[in-house]
């Protein structure tokens, strides 16, 4: 791509409905850019705090033109937006995040054939076509694994934990829905994760790494600085900085880790755009991932994010909203970000709390005396 400068007064514009989008929208504005918003729900947040927005679906061609046209450059919000849309999108405008990565992270296979071209560790996997692979496959791989469908937007409901030769049976229905993966169940002792933001010119800053604590698969608690060993930590830059070397992608990144008890570390996935884990650092650090995301798409220099006090960030649901509201009233030290997301399921995130302090067992412990967190504290 080009180098783009975007300016004060610009337009960008923003495809998506989540958090992230929203706070894309907040963040562009307040750089003095004019910021334009599509999504499918005119209701939503990002939307609504967009300067214009034009509603409409993925399949509506003449409205993404239109939009495309009216925008200087597009950003995407989150890994799940569609590609084709994006590659739609770039025919009319720049989208510096662009469409190969993105790709590439939503296909299981595609993405792990590049995790082992950069020669990573991976939990052990197997391409599965029929009920016979999986028998096959499972004395190599071992229990407990997990089959998923190739393509990650078709995962919701249609994965299955195997633990025992009896569960394979269960996979019979799963499959005719095409081609899944079966992998290992990594018995990891810790989750971390790593932010990089890469430039129109390749360039790199790396945020500091992240602790994550996940309940199903989605991020629960993250805090800085993470308790993890030097030697650890160097070769997650060292892989972080590889990934950023041999993608077509500006903007921020993240790519998180396993680490078991006997100190292997194992790529867990890369999320090709701002990352819930990333939320953190807009009380932590002396620049936030929004910024740094937008700072790399508009052609502006990279700012280096600096720590600057021990941080921990905790999402919760609707269920937990009433524990939430007491603590409202208690804690004068605890920043509320609500996400303002329409027709939210009980278990769905709704926002997140951060809290700074001395140190992150002093917060993290804070965190625990509520109970809030207690119950689902449980990570498979």
């Amino acid at each position: 791509m080009a180098n783009t400068v975007l300016y004060p007064g610009d337009t960008i514009g923003v495809i998506g409905s989540s958090a992230n989008a929203a706070m894309l929208v907040t963040t562009a504005r307040k750089m003095g850019l004019r910021v334009g918003a599509y999504g499918a729900d005119e209701t939503s947040e990002a939307l609504q705090l967009a300067d214009f927005k034009a509603v409409g679906s993925n399949k509506d061609r003449d409205k993404l033109q239109h939009f495309a046209e009216s925008c200087s450059a597009v950003v995407y919000d989150s890994e799940q937006v569609s590609t084709s849309v994006v590659n739609f999108l770039s025919g009319y405008t720049q989208v510096p995040q662009g469409g190969d990565m993105l790709e590439m992270m939503q296909d299981r296979l595609l993405e792990r054939a590049f995790f082992e071209q950069l020669n990573v560790n991976i939990a052990p996997y197997a391409t599965i076509i029929n009920l016979d692979d999986v028998y096959q496959s499972v004395n190599s791989i071992g229990y407990p694994c997990v089959l998923k469908p190739i393509q990650k937007e078709w995962s919701h409901g249609r994965e299955l934990v195997i633990r025992t030769q009896t569960d394979i049976a269960k996979a019979a229905g799963l499959l005719d829905w095409g081609t899944y993966i079966l992998e290992s169940q990594i018995a990891y002792e810790r989750e971390y994760s790593i932010l990089v933001a890469r430039d129109q010119a390749g360039d790199q800053q790396a945020f500091p790494i992240t602790e994550v604590q996940s309940v199903d698969d989605r991020p629960q608690m993250t805090w800085v600085p993470a308790q993890v060993d030097d030697a650890v930590a160097g070769e997650m830059r060292r892989i972080a900085g590889e990934v950023a070397k041999h993608v077509n992608y500006v903007g921020v990144f993240e790519v998180s880790f396993y680490l078991t008890a006997s100190g292997a570390l194992y790529v867990k996935k890369i999320v090709p755009a701002p990352s819930e884990t990333g939320y953190i650092f807009a009380d932590a650090t002396t620049v936030d991932e929004f910024e740094e995301h937008l700072r790399a798409i508009a052609g502006l220099p990279l700012a280096e994010p600096k720590l600057m006090t021990p941080a921990v960030t905790a999402s919760f649901t609707t269920v937990q909203l009433s524990a939430i509201r007491t603590q409202w009233q208690l804690k004068p030290d605890w920043h509320f970000t609500f996400y303002h997301l329409r027709k939210q399921a009980d278990d769905e995130t709704m926002g997140h709390i951060t809290v700074q302090g001395n140190t992150t067992k002093l917060l993290l412990d804070q965190l625990d005396d509520t109970g809030i967190w207690t119950a689902t504290t449980d990570t498979e």
